[in-house]
C-alpha cells in the first residue's frame, strides 16, 4: 500500500461518487412552433386573429432582440464612500422611486452634461466637498501620527 508518498496513496485509495449527467433545460434552446398557412382557413384550427397574434409575438421578440443589442454589454461596478447624511438622503430617494443608487448617477450624469449651468453649480460644489475632504484626511493623520509617535 505505501509507496512512501502518503498523498498519492490517499489519492489513489479514494472512491469517488458517479453522479449521472443531468439535463438542463435552461441550455436547450426552445423549439420555435412553425405555422404553415392553410389555404382554408376556416378548416383550420388557426384563426386569422391566431396568426396575427403570432406574428405580433414574433417581431416583438425581434424587437425585444433590437433593444438588447442596444443595452451595453459590459456594466463595471463602482464602489464610492459618501457623507453618512448624504447615503441616507441617497437610499431614501431610491427607495421611494423604485431605483438603485447606480441607475441614478447614471441619469444625473447623463442630465448634468446637457445643462452647463448645473454642471458649473455642481463642479463648484463638488471641489468645495473634496478640498474639506482632504483637509480632514490630513487633519486626521497627522493627529494619529502625533498620537502613535507623540508630540
Amino acid at each position: 500500500m505505501s509507496s512512501g508518498d502518503l498523498l498519492e496513496d490517499l489519492r489513489s485509495n479514494r472512491q469517488r461518487a458517479l453522479v449521472p449527467e443531468r439535463d438542463d433545460p435552461l441550455l436547450k434552446p426552445e423549439p420555435v412552433p412553425v405555422v404553415e398557412p392553410t389555404a382554408d382557413l376556416e378548416h383550420s384550427s388557426l384563426s386569422p386573429q391566431s396568426l396575427t397574434n403570432e406574428a405580433q409575438s414574433q417581431s416583438g421578440l425581434a424587437n425585444q432582440e433590437r433593444q438588447l443589442d442596444n443595452y451595453p454589454d459590459k456594466l463595471r461596478r463602482l464602489t464610492i464612500r459618501l457623507d453618512e447624511e448624504a447615503c441616507i438622503k441617497l437610499d431614501a430617494l431610491c427607495s421611494r422611486e423604485t431605483l438603485t443608487a447606480e441607475v441614478l448617477v447614471e441619469a444625473l450624469l447623463f442630465q448634468y452634461e446637457t445643462n452647463p449651468n448645473l454642471m458649473k453649480k455642481v463642479l463648484k460644489d463638488a471641489k468645495e466637498r473634496y478640498r474639506k475632504r482632504k483637509q480632514a484626511g490630513v487633519r486626521k493623520r497627522v493627529a494619529s501620527m502625533q498620537e502613535k509617535y507623540g508630540s
